[in-house]
């Protein structure tokens, strides 16, 4: 691995709500991960040398609409942050791999929250993260936000758009101006927190000295042209003016979306010269397994649909838990939610089992007795009945006197 020592980063971010939207739902972030500073919110350029632990930069998209999407790209660019400052300085295999698994990891946050809350049912998020930890920029992408990359006077784009639209293109049916006016040029591909699993792709780019990294959601390259975005980073060095000129760009064309954007430049003897008739463009990165650094296993989710409602749990439960199996953004002081829907189905069947026996056994009880009683009634015979001891005796009638007079005896009825 080349050393990192004399690359030198400037780098600035910005990002508007634009003219249509009513919220501005996306969100990005840079972050020099050796020093622990991050930031969605620069005032001015940042600039550092890069450090054995890297640097990232994201940019995340939202959607779902009231609050919801903005929801999911700010857990997106939290949750991929804090899972790559916490790795050690390493391979840019290992970090490839790494970067995957985070995006990976905040796909799973993003979907658990929007089952256990109804107001956050379906949203989610593109996400676009450029990692560097040598010379080389690893690319982590999910949806149709964007990575370009200038070099020698061309901006060239590094990733593909993950939506129905660059199917179209890539199959010969649509060219890309035919693309922009597309009824359908919104409809994307994957995005985070949508589905139970995502599939990540990387690629990367081996950097050489004097170029510009550019990261965009679509509320930038969507309006505004790649040969317009070309001709202000020319014409823009500085990092921060550059972002400011692009979004007044998108907004003079009615600025449609949400608009984000991430300007880095790259400088230092760490880098190489740029090399004459070099062609750019997207390039996967397989960083191949690794038996000392095993893939993690996957979460088994039951289907979205059989999710009704919250399920509270204690939170002393929650706090008896691993760290990280839950995101912080889901503990209320008054209730709490399951790591994952496993726990709840666990829980749920450990704590029906005392109940279920006690059923079945109290059946048993009450089908015994009832046999019991039906066959000594079958097979005990009738009994005379005895005069209560307590019962008074009636006292017994005298008999009829004679009749004085035989001959005036009563008749007696003949039988």
């Amino acid at each position: 691995m080349e050393s990192s020592s004399d690359i030198k980063i400037t780098v600035f971010g910005k990002t508007d709500v634009g003219l249509i939207r009513e919220h501005n739902e996306d969100n990005f972030l840079l972050a020099n991960v050796e020093t622990g500073l991050r930031t969605s919110s620069p005032e001015e350029n940042l600039q550092f040398t890069l450090g054995p632990k890297g640097a990232i930069f994201l940019v995340c998209d939202g959607m779902g609409g009231a609050a919801a999407g903005e929801v999911a790209s700010t857990m997106a660019v939290d949750s991929i942050s804090m899972d790559v400052e916490t790795r050690a300085a390493t391979t840019r295999e290992r970090y490839a791999r790494g970067l995957r698994r985070a995006i990976e990891n905040a796909n799973e946050k993003i979907n658990l929250q929007s089952r256990i809350n109804q107001n956050e049912r379906g949203m989610g998020t593109t996400c676009t993260a450029a990692g560097l930890v040598d010379r080389t920029l690893l690319v982590g992408q999910i949806g149709d936000s964007r990575c370009y990359v200038l070099r020698a006077g061309k901006l060239v784009q590094v990733t593909k758009d993950q939506s129905l639209a660059w199917q179209l293109i890539e199959a010969g049916a649509m060219t890309v101006e035919e693309a922009k006016s597309f009824e359908h040029a919104n409809i994307i591909l994957q995005a985070l927190g949508v589905q139970e699993k995502v599939d990540v792709v990387l690629s990367h780019v081996l950097l050489c000295r004097g170029d510009v990294v550019l990261l965009s959601s679509d509320g930038l390259h969507g309006p505004v042209a790649d040969e317009e975005m070309c001709d202000i980073l020319l014409a823009e060095p500085d990092p921060k003016r550059a972002c400011e000129v692009l979004i007044a760009k998108a907004l003079e064309r009615e600025g449609p979306d949400n608009i984000s954007v991430v300007v880095a430049r790259f400088e230092g003897d760490g880098l190489p010269e740029a090399e004459e008739g070099a062609e750019l463009g997207f390039t996967v990165f397989d960083p191949g397994a690794d038996p000392d650094d095993p893939e993690p296993p996957k979460r088994a989710y039951p289907p979205t649909e059989k999710i009704t409602e919250e399920v509270p749990i204690h939170l002393d439960a929650i706090e008896s838990t691993s760290p990280g199996a839950l995101p912080t953004t889901l503990v209320s002081p008054t209730a709490s939610t399951p790591s994952t829907n496993t726990d709840i189905h666990a829980a749920e069947e450990k704590a029906s089992r005392p109940f279920l026996t006690f059923v079945l056994v109290t059946l048993l009880a009450a089908l015994g007795g009832a046999l019991f009683l039906a066959f000594q009634q079958t097979s005990l015979p009738d009994l005379p009945s005895t005069p209560s001891p307590t019962a008074a005796t009636p006292a017994p009638t005298p008999p009829a006197p004679a009749p004085k007079n035989p001959d005036s005896a009563p008749a007696q009825n003949p039988r």
